[in-house]
């Protein structure tokens, strides 16, 4: 009877220590043949910035676009690095750049790009003003004579990557398309855009109600000081 309750009391932490004896040894046996996939390989300098498979990615505001209506394009660009933008450009460093081709039936306008925020590159003494993750949104409009079906609206994007360590790298382009899908004018179409949305509505009740939510604010944080922080924030 004891030989069986010893039995099974032991029996769980032999095969748990037997299991940890395999993996462990199976770890040593990856650390001393690494395979190619898994060796950390530093680029070169030319390839720092070497841009992914997926270099952009386009959005629109609904899934197809109604005759005569416009709607809002966006195209996210992933780099693993940063630019300068139109507004605010750097000396010797092409800006990034959005080139549309015109398509028949057609319009954009209203194209903006990412704000620059100033930051603290090694070559520079002074912070400089750079985007990263950038983001380039522009209106497009669809005539009330835009043929029915899928269209593709083609263009280039240009841009000088930053590296904050690096420097800065040559001049990238990189061939952009951006599919879009064209309904009659009364067809239903759904909400698929990925960036929050607030409502002018909102804004303006945000704004109405800010004198009231800064007189609330200002007493709390007072008693949370005295209440020995430094505030409600922290």
């Amino acid at each position: 009877m004891w030989r069986t309750v010893f039995t099974l009391i032991l029996l769980p932490s032999l095969t748990a220590a037997q299991t940890v004896a395999q993996t462990a040894a199976q770890s040593a046996q990856v650390a001393a043949n690494p395979s190619p996939q898994s060796q950390d390989v530093k680029p070169r300098h030319s390839e720092w910035n070497a841009a992914p498979r997926r270099t952009y990615q386009p959005y629109t505001f609904y899934d197809n676009i109604r005759r005569g209506t416009a709607e809002e394009v966006a195209v996210e660009v992933f780099l693993n690095a940063l630019v300068a933008t139109p507004k605010a450009p750097l000396a010797g460093v092409v800006p990034l750049n959005l080139e549309l081709q015109p398509e028949q039936g057609f319009t954009f306008s209203e194209v903006r790009y990412p704000k620059a925020r100033k930051q603290k590159v090694s070559y520079q003494s002074k912070p400089v003003p750079v985007a990263g993750s950038p983001e380039i949104r522009f209106k497009l409009h669809a005539a009330a004579d835009t043929p029915v079906g899928l269209h593709v609206l083609r263009g280039r994007l240009t841009f000088q990557p930053i590296d904050a360590t690096l420097g800065t790298d040559s001049l990238q382009q990189v061939d952009v398309e951006i599919p879009i899908n064209v309904v009659e004018h009364s067809a239903k179409v759904n909400k698929q855009w990925p960036y929050t949305h607030l409502p002018i509505a909102a804004w303006v009740v945000l704004i109405a109600l800010s004198p009231v939510l800064i007189a609330l604010w200002l007493p709390l944080n007072l008693i949370c000081t005295m209440a020995g922080s430094n505030g409600c924030l922290d």
